[in-house]
């Protein structure tokens, strides 16, 4: 039988009257016990962490549309990727003393594994689900962007699926084998040697080395750069191409009219293209159309890369040659998809007008409506007039839709960045200390299962959405890219962020007291690695499985604490 005494002990740590003081960088950044003050902070830096990781994503991605792979490619944006966790968990060795060091430190590996776990299950998962395909009957492979009802679970279950490429089975061994790294801090903790720096030092140099490795890998075989940035780029081009379609269409009753594309403006953009008039875009007309194209639209510089995506999103024969069917289909389509995005940012932004004015009884700074200096491409749909009715006040965002040259591009993804870092840097800490106030305040055992499940949604949230998002379009390319990118993540938590970790470990002669959380680590990387390395084509059934490894994970760490001894 329990102790009562134990239990009221309990209760009245949780009703506490909540106490702050202030800690983190310049002393400014309150830190409160009791369960409360300890929530709402939370959220509060979770919140930034997830802003700050926002700004880095988005900065990286705009560099994606000027890259061709290389260096800054295959060093630099894999590490930006990283900083959001490396920066929780080295703030998590850097306590006051020793012995709040030692604890805190459980919050870096909580995040640590956290954010392993919850790619390689939610992520992982999620995209199965969301990116699923009709399996070909014959094949077994998934029928790109194809997906029928079925008449049960266990039919939807075993007949739909996702398929990826070869490269993706190769970024899913590396990422395999970079989890010797834990082996090497494991082994010898088993052995007793929790507390040998010269154990640390050496998994530090093995795990920043296998860093050092990986990204030598990427910038030698720039397979996974190379979809990156054919992604931004065809994102871009799309952009571009409708926007540009639309300022033609301005003197023709708008690009769009009743909610079809106007086919006349359709015909004078392509007659632009089509400069010698035999009703086909070579390549070097389809440069030089591009170059004028970017010249009025005031846009950034034409490359290579330019050229090759609008070949590969309209010469569906293969022939070098785009036709006047071929044009207009493919442009049709970009426009329909700019004029959906627009027309779902603009109720988006009407909703959080309609809430702004409700809470705080004003209207935002712009002054108009959402979709200001989009009117070519919106034209007069029913959509249209519908946003209009209802986005009298919201914020506008014209300025996105507007292309940039290349040096705005590389200014405003340096600001992105330098803000992102920034936030990292001050919120990081304080972090750290409000998920261990947290974990106090519950009665948890240790920060690190409170940290396992906050932090790595705080730093990599917009990463899990825009994976998911990604998947959903249901290509072959698509789900590739982001079951890579999960891949690549996954081995930078097991090189860059556990050498980072052992780096602080060592500076604050820390003991290495996380035999559960590593076999953990082990065994959820290893299980969908082993999936991913093995297949290409994966039924939808395995995402049960897979999704469910996330509560199994926090229950097998639990058994080996608590049930084991190993804690």
């Amino acid at each position: 039988m329990g102790n009562p005494c134990a239990f009221n002990n309990n209760r009245q740590h949780l009703l506490m009257a909540d106490t702050c003081t202030t800690s983190g960088p310049f002393g400014v950044f309150p830190d409160c016990e009791g369960l409360g003050a300890s929530v709402f902070l939370n959220l509060v830096y979770g919140y930034a962490l997830l802003t700050a990781a926002g700004f880095i994503s988005d900065g990286s991605e705009l560099l994606l549309e000027i890259l061709s792979p290389g260096l800054v490619g295959g060093l630099l944006l894999p590490i930006l990727g990283a900083v959001p966790d490396a920066a929780v968990i080295i703030a998590s060795g850097l306590g006051a003393s020793k012995e709040d060091a030692q604890e805190q430190v459980s919050v870096g590996m909580g995040t640590l594994a956290g954010s392993t776990v919850m790619l390689l299950t939610i992520a992982w998962g999620g995209s199965l689900i969301v990116g699923r395909c009709d399996l070909h009957p014959s094949r077994g492979t998934a029928i790109n962007k194809t997906l029928t009802p079925k008449t049960s679970i266990t039919e939807a279950a075993n007949e739909t699926g996702v398929t990826t490429d070869t490269d993706t089975k190769t970024n899913a061994m590396v990422m395999m084998a970079s989890c010797v790294t834990f082996l090497v801090v494991q082994i010898p903790a088993w052995m007793g040697m929790e507390a040998n720096r010269t154990v640390h030092l050496i998994t530090a140099a093995v795990a920043l080395g296998g860093l050092a490795l990986y990204c030598g890998y990427q910038i030698l075989f720039p397979e996974l750069q190379r979809r990156k940035i054919e992604a931004a780029q065809a994102k871009s081009a799309r952009k571009r191409g409708a926007m540009f379609a639309a300022h033609l269409g301005n003197s023709m009753g708008g690009i769009l009219v009743n909610g079809e594309v106007n086919a006349a403006a359709l015909d004078k953009m392509f007659g632009q293209f089509d400069s010698d008039g035999n009703n086909e875009v070579d390549v070097q007309e389809l440069k030089l159309a591009l170059v004028a194209m970017s010249v009025t639209m005031q846009d950034t510089e034409v490359t290579d890369g330019d050229v090759e995506v609008w070949l590969k999103e309209f010469d569906k024969d293969g022939d070098g040659l785009i036709s006047r069917a071929e044009f207009c289909a493919g442009m049709t389509h970009w426009v329909l998809e700019q004029a959906k995005n627009i027309s779902v940012r603009s109720h988006a932004s009407s909703r959080r007008s309609s809430i702004d004015r409700s809470v705080h009884g004003r209207t935002t700074a712009g002054g108009g409506p959402a979709h200001a200096g989009l009117e070519p491409l919106l034209g007069s749909t029913p959509e249209r007039e519908d946003i209009e009715a209802d986005d009298d006040d919201s914020d506008a965002e014209s300025e996105d839709e507007t292309p940039m040259t290349k040096s705005q591009i590389v200014k405003k993804a340096m600001l992105f960045l330098a803000i992102g870092m920034a936030m990292v840097t001050l919120f990081a800490d304080p972090m750290v200390g409000a998920v261990s106030s947290l974990s106090k305040a519950m009665g948890l055992p240790s920060p690190f299962f409170a940290s396992f499940v906050l932090t790595p949604f705080a730093s990599n949230a917009s990463e899990l959405v825009s994976s998911l998002y990604f998947a959903s379009k249901k290509r072959r390319k698509n789900i590739s890219l982001t079951y890579s990118q999960v891949y690549g993540a996954v081995t930078m938590n097991n090189t860059m962020c556990l050498g980072l970790f052992m780096v602080v470990m060592r500076a604050q002669g820390l003991e290495w007291t996380f035999g559960s959380e590593t076999v953990t680590i082990l065994a959820v990387t290893l299980a969908v690695g082993f999936l991913g390395a093995t297949g290409t084509t994966f039924k939808s059934r395995l995402a049960v499985p897979v999704l469910a490894l996330y509560p199994l994970s926090i229950a097998l760490v639990c058994f080996l604490d608590f049930v084991v001894g190993w804690n």
